[in-house]
């Protein structure tokens, strides 16, 4: 699991509880599974930043389950559907990131 750095991060309209471990979004609190958790906080630790799958994987999901980085997808995926399509941006063939600026 990722280690804790600041106990909230602010990204856009997203509030981040990271001791609580829970996820604001214009007041509405969002909820979500530890992976999606674990995958929002490392892109939120570095807005901007694109992460491809593998590295991804690597950092959250292999503490979740034995498989493969293929996955990742999918749970990006699930996860824009909770947060919101417009935050987490793709690099086609590169990986995802969250904006700068929201």
């Amino acid at each position: 699991m990722l280690e804790a750095t600041t106990s909230t991060l602010l990204v856009g309209e997203l509030q981040i509880d990271v001791q609580q471990r829970q996820l604001w979004r214009a007041g509405s609190l969002i909820g979500l599974t530890p992976m999606e958790f674990d995958i929002l906080h490392l892109l939120a630790r570095r807005p901007g930043q694109v992460f491809s799958a593998r590295q991804i994987y690597e950092s959250v999901a292999s503490d979740f389950a034995e498989g493969s980085w293929s996955g990742i997808g999918n749970m990006v995926y699930k996860l824009r559907r909770k947060v919101g399509s417009d935050l987490i941006k793709t690099v086609r063939n590169s990986g995802y990131y969250l904006p700068t600026r929201q």
